[in-house]
């Protein structure tokens, strides 16, 4: 047990070192070593090597985290010439996610049928510069012929993995140095890889014999099989889910059985039990061999390469490493007649792990796979009844092991909840149920009739025939169940818990399971300790919900979606909309699911009152279809254009089945937030007219709340401003104090006229990390520098945060911090940092010409005759609606106008749309 308690204080050091960064990582290094110092002037040694466990996680933690925001070892987006040899074959084929995400852009190449496949290189030269480095190649169509050892010479462009910064959520840095990942690359096919001759150590080797050998028994399993049953087979024997349909993971999902979609621990468990029953039973057979070595240490002993190869032969993931480490020490332990602790086995797994890559404490395949293991290794015994068993007859010798399984899939369930909604926002009541009725079929026969009928295969077809028809009818049955666990069983959406949340719920969990497990005595110590856990993460769950639903402020977070747009608001008294989604052009990446949707239940948001569609081009709108899928949504506005995209009609349709209201974009008045579709406008009405283009036909929202305004554009060009133009002539004032640069910064948006017009303060760019289309232009760019308009990039800032506090205070915060940009001098607007990143050196300011002054507001006579009467305080200011009756003297339409004009600031929500109605 003490193994087990020094890894958990090892696990806690690296978590705090990778989150904490260097100096919260400093101040509990200084605390633990006074802890230390006490503990050994007091002689604890046991509590003395555990705080030592906890100082060295922190030093390897931070040390990891050091890595991760570290500058690039080589010039990113320059096409240089790499050496290197492949550590993981390229057979895995995937839907292309990872080169979507390759650059940060989030673009895809090639089509949606490729073909794309990875490998995972050991960079040795770039450009003949020594670089060690872990590289992450994404072949964009094709199956390049290279097994692990071959070394292979290209050119491409180089990255650093930074993933997406968004606000509750993990740095994609992190993660990716969790998963040993330091470069990313891309090459469109294996012609442009070119193979080179060069040493192959060992374990090289190894990986080669393995890789062949997986090829080999995907071809076995594919001429026997068809599909869908071939791809189950492969996923479950050799660990390829590449032909794992959408439904199929949606019904394992419902059914709390994600898990066997993959190479798991458990996966590993049945074929080194597998493998050890079959030595023991032919060393039983010799009676020589049984005198002088017991069958069970042979056994063991052979066992222990059998465990390694396969780990080799799945791709090493880490549920498979830490399942082959334990079961190391257990055959261990056998081989030198040592009693078996599975507490250590589990402390050694996690050391082993967390030494070699102390990020992957963050990695959820980790805490899952620990946590699963620990519930069933730890827990799951206590739930059966005590005393020795009933001697049965009959079926009733069934029952026994329907308790034992329950109990297992029960506690394990219990123990991961936490963690799933965690990071996926989903509850899964049906667990234990689909865990009983799936996991025996895949394990007890899909695994082991598909891999004894592949590896048979290989002498002989014929040999491997049988095994196989049984794990393709075994697959099939298994695919039945998921289906009707996807059509009937309940997946609950919550939103996330945070990380002491969490850790709360996983201890009350676990100190209830503890309660089943002691005397009757020492039960109510472990249930008052697991209550006062549980009401612990609720009641920081319930004050994080009241919070949300009374502040009085207006938050609009641009997501870094990569190459596309998608801007949350939350307003006061728990509005919040969301204006586009994102999207990938070739449906690689659902931004919906991997960024909105996380953000989304990282702030508590459970349902959106109203959601934009600027206008259906796939890098607004693909990232929506989720949103309208798993959100109740209050209305869904578009311009009414389809863009020529059948998508379009698909997401209507979607919104339809779901009972999303559809009106025409007007005005919409909440809590004294005020969010009005500008343009484009079709005989009075928002359309869009004929021969403007889908871009210049997007949808154009503002944002006023406390005398400020912020105007969001989609991705109008020259017409599409023009458009406003017109109505800023005919008397539409456009001014506005944030601007999302329209188009993601093109060279032809963001025209003088219209930036005069609207005199931002500040302007927010939505694009891509060096997307192709080299956007934000410099052009563009330059005009905005001309007028002292400072500019915030989602590509180089992360997420951008504009708060409006109910006093009128304009803030903007960034998830990599705020940098350079231009301080306005005028209008009280700051600039802060969220992210961990130090903020880049500002360069020396360049004189430039002032910018040109607002217009002052026209004083019109209703608001002065409004004044007059003393209904409200001098123009300028915040203009409080109180007299109902004077505001309606002087004309509902007029004080409409004068709120639009920025004039009035309106803090009572009711009478505002009483106004709107009445101007309607």
């Amino acid at each position: 047990m003490r193994l087990a308690y020094w890894s958990a204080a090892l696990a806690a050091g690296c978590a705090c070192g990778v989150l904490a960064g260097p100096l919260p990582a400093l101040v509990l290094a200084v605390l633990a070593s006074a802890t230390l110092t006490a503990l050994a002037w007091l002689r604890a040694w046991n509590l003395g090597l555990g705080v030592l466990a906890l100082l060295a996680g922190l030093g390897l933690g931070w040390r990891e985290a050091s890595f991760a925001t570290a500058a690039a070892p080589v010039e990113e987006d320059k096409s240089v010439e790499i050496v290197g040899q492949v550590v993981r074959g390229s057979d895995v084929a995937e839907s292309g996610a990872a080169a979507a995400a390759a650059d940060g852009s989030g673009e895809g190449g090639g089509s949606p049928a490729a073909r794309r496949s990875h490998l995972r290189l050991a960079v040795e030269t770039v450009d003949r510069q020594r670089v060690p480095a872990a590289l992450s190649l994404t072949v964009l169509d094709g199956v390049p012929a290279l097994a692990p050892g071959d070394w292979a010479r290209f050119s491409s462009r180089l990255y650093v993995p930074r993933g997406f910064a968004n606000p509750g959520l993990l740095d994609g840095r992190l993660l990716a140095r969790g998963q040993g990942i330091d470069l990313l690359a891309c090459v469109r096919g294996p012609s442009e890889l070119e193979r080179l001759p060069g040493p192959a150590g060992p374990l090289a080797r190894a990986r080669r014999w393995a890789f062949q050998l997986r090829q080999a028994m995907s071809r076995a399993i594919n001429q026997r099989l068809a599909e869908p049953a071939a791809g189950f087979v492969r996923t479950m024997v050799v660990g390829e889910r590449t032909d794992v349909p959408a439904r199929v993971e949606d019904g394992f999902r419902a059914a709390g059985a994600t898990h066997v979609l993959s190479v798991s621990g458990l996966h590993l468990a049945v074929v080194v039990a597998l493998v050890f029953q079959c030595l023991k039973w032919l060393a039983a057979r010799f009676p020589s061999w049984a005198l002088r070595i017991p069958p069970k240490v042979l056994a063991s002993a052979l066992a222990l390469p059998a465990t390694a190869f396969y780990t080799l032969l799945t791709g090493e993931a880490i549920a498979t490493v830490r399942s082959a480490i334990m079961a190391s020490v257990v055959l261990g332990a056998a081989v030198v007649n040592r009693p078996l602790s599975l507490a250590a086995s589990i402390g050694a797994a996690a050391l082993l792990l967390l030494v070699d890559s102390p990020a992957a404490i963050l990695d959820v395949s980790f805490q899952l796979s620990f946590a699963s293991v620990i519930g069933l290794g730890l827990f799951a015994r206590w739930l059966l009844p005590r005393g020795p068993a009933p001697r049965v007859k009959g079926w009733r010798r069934v029952l026994p092991w329907l308790s034992r399984s329950l109990s297992a899939s029960l506690a394990a369930c219990l123990v991961t909840m936490p963690i799933v909604a965690h990071h996926f926002g989903e509850i899964t009541p049906a667990a234990p149920l689909g865990n009983l009725m799936l996991v025996p079929v895949v394990e007890l026969v899909v695994l082991p009739c598909g891999l004894v009928g592949a590896l048979l295969a290989l002498v002989h077809s014929w040999l491997g025939a049988l095994p196989l028809l049984a794990a393709g009818l075994a697959s099939r049955l298994a695919l039945l169940v998921a289906e009707l666990f996807r059509r009937f069983a309940p997946v609950l959406l919550v939103r996330f818990p945070n990380g002491p949340e969490t850790l709360l719920l996983v201890a009350a969990v676990a100190c209830l399971l503890q309660a089943l497990s002691v005397a009757s005595r020492q039960r109510r110590r472990w249930l008052v300790a697991a209550t006062a856990a549980a009401a612990l993460a609720v009641t920081s769950l319930s004050v994080r919900e009241a919070m949300r639903r009374t502040r009085d402020d207006l938050r609009v977070t641009f997501l870094d979606v990569g190459q596309g747009d998608a801007a949350l608001i939350e307003g006061p008294r728990g509005f919040t909309a969301l204006v586009d989604g994102g999207g990938r052009y070739d449906g690689s990446f659902d931004t919906g699911a991997r960024i909105v949707e996380p953000v989304l239940r990282a702030a508590g948001i459970t349902k959106l009152d109203l959601v934009v569609l600027s206008h259906p081009h796939p890098d607004h709108m693909n990232g929506l279809f989720r949103i309208i899928e798993r959100f109740p949504v209050g209305a869904l506005w578009t311009n009414g254009d389809d863009g020529h995209n059948p998508a379009y009609h698909k997401l209507i349709e979607s919104a339809r089945e779901r009972r999303v209201p559809a009106p025409e974009p007007t005005v919409l008045v909440q809590a004294g937030l005020l969010i009005e579709a500008m343009g484009p406008r079709l005989e009075g009405r928002i359309g869009a007219p004929p021969g403007l283009g889908t871009n210049d036909a997007s949808l154009v929202v503002r944002l006023i709340f406390a005398g400020h305004r912020i105007l969001l554009t989609g991705d109008i060009g020259d017409e599409g401003e023009a458009e406003l133009l017109d109505q800023h002539a005919a008397g539409l004032d456009l001014a506005a104090d944030v601007l999302k640069v329209p188009h993601h910064g093109s060279r032809h948006a963001s025209s003088v006229p219209f930036l005069d017009a609207v005199s931002p303060r500040l302007a927010v760019a939505s694009a891509g990390r060096f997307n192709r289309f080299g956007l934000p232009n410099p052009a563009a760019l330059a005009r905005y520098a001309q007028r002292g308009i400072g500019v915030l990039r989602t590509d180089r800032d992360g997420a951008v945060r504009v708060t409006v506090d109910e006093l009128g205070g304009v803030r903007a915060a960034c998830e990599r911090g705020c940098g350079p940009w231009r301080e306005p001098t005028t209008g009280g607007m700051t600039a802060t940092t969220t992210g961990t990143t130090t903020p880049r050196p500002r360069p020396r300011p360049r004189p430039r010409p002032r910018p040109r002054p607002r217009p002052r507001p026209r004083r019109s006579a209703c608001i002065a005759g409004a004044t007059t009467r003393g209904a409200g305080s001098a123009l300028g200011v915040e203009f409080q609606l109180f007299a109902h009756d004077a505001f309606r003297q002087s004309g509902a339409q007029c004080v409409l106008q004068a709120v639009r004009e920025g004039n009035l600031h309106v803090l009572d929500a009711a009478i505002l749309h009483d106004l709107v109605e009445q101007s309607a």
